[in-house]
């Protein structure tokens, strides 16, 4: 008989569960690697989420009812052979950490296998649209920040003993504010692609900040869902749930570099959503409707973002949690030919196949 057990909450009327299952990181995670932990409130809100949308939350206890990790559980809807664990803390101080973590490995892969999946990809939240990506170690891991995730490096770790490979990587690029006069080394291919956008006669507007909520998290929902249908492990999200991710960032950080793109017709073909955190801009996603993509276009929205940012004396530009390959991740590396001094953050997600 095994001296673990498995708690899997099951609704939310299990409220003792749903809190110690919220609080959880809070306990176990120590500094630095406590930056950025969603907070309980959040955790709640996407755990009830998770609950109507497939999501099993577990908790493994040992013989004395002590919480050793937590877990949570998904078939992708979209791709039913495949699955994720996500929400993954485990107490590091705990001397049968390691027992545990192998006895949850195990049992959750026997759960997948029941429900058919052929592949499990970790750690992600429920899906891409929430958390997500292990944080890499590095010369230059700290200091982090809060929207990136700092999982300590036993996490991943544990993950690739268990027999877990990569399957995905991903960066984030800083990039320091070097000015030779009206010169910026690593701008002028952003420079151009704007130059180029408004003589084909788009232009860029603000946020509508007083019709915010109306207006524009309903067109931002469209256009995201047309521009990233085929992203890694995609997957539809209803607009309110949209809409509290979206606000939760505008609330949180000065959102003022982002802008919305127009044709020439008048009419919406993207946006970009960049906002200061401190002395940093950053620039977090770029999202265009599909006839608009492969125009070169989102180097001249960047560009407007980082004309923002010289002009307020943000000492940084940091192009955030890009998937490797992508087309902003090949903005970035125009840039970093002529930045010598910038780095980076690198983050993974796992696999593997059952």
């Amino acid at each position: 008989m095994s001296e673990f057990s498995i708690i899997s909450i099951k609704g939310q009327a299990d409220q003792a569960s749903i809190e110690e299952f919220a609080s959880f990181a809070f306990k176990v995670r120590k500094t630095p690697f406590n930056t950025g932990l969603m907070s309980q409130e959040q955790t709640k809100r996407l755990l009830f989420w998770g609950l109507n949308h497939g999501s099993n939350f577990w908790m493994v206890k040992d013989k004395n009812n002590k919480t050793i990790l937590r877990m949570a559980l998904r078939v992708c809807p979209d791709s039913p052979t495949q699955g994720t664990i996500g929400f993954f803390e485990i107490d590091l101080e705990s001397s049968n950490h390691q027992e545990a973590l192998g006895y949850a490995i195990k049992e959750a892969e026997k759960w997948f296998r029941d429900q058919n999946v052929k592949q499990l990809i970790a750690p992600v939240d429920i899906n891409t649209w929430f958390n997500y990506r292990f944080s890499l170690p590095s010369k230059k891991f700290f200091p982090r920040f809060n929207w990136e995730p700092t999982t300590p490096p036993e996490y991943l770790e544990f993950f690739k003993s268990a027999g877990y490979g990569y399957f995905a990587h991903f960066n984030s690029v800083f990039f320091p504010h070097l000015r030779i006069g009206p010169f910026a080394p690593g701008t002028g291919h952003l420079k151009r692609s704007y130059k180029r956008l408004a003589k084909a006669g788009f232009h860029l507007r603000p946020f509508d900040q007083e019709n915010f909520k109306s207006k524009e998290l309903p067109l931002f929902y469209e256009i995201s869902h047309e521009a990233f249908s085929d992203a890694l492990l995609f997957e539809k999200i209803d607009l309110q749930t949209f809409s509290e991710l979206y606000a939760g960032a505008v609330a949180t950080y000065d959102f003022s570099p982002s802008c919305v793109l127009i044709d020439p017709e008048g009419n919406e073909a993207g946006f970009l959503f960049a906002f200061f955190d401190g002395d940093h801009l950053v620039i977090k996603s770029i999202a265009l409707r599909k006839k608009y993509q492969g125009l070169k276009l989102s180097s001249g929205m960047i560009y407007s973002a980082v004309e923002k940012a010289f002009n307020l004396n943000k000492k940084f530009t940091v192009s955030a949690l890009v998937r490797t390959g992508l087309t902003s991740e090949k903005i970035a590396g125009k840039s970093q030919k002529w930045s010598w001094f910038s780095w980076t953050h690198d983050y993974v997600i796992v696999k593997k196949d059952l």
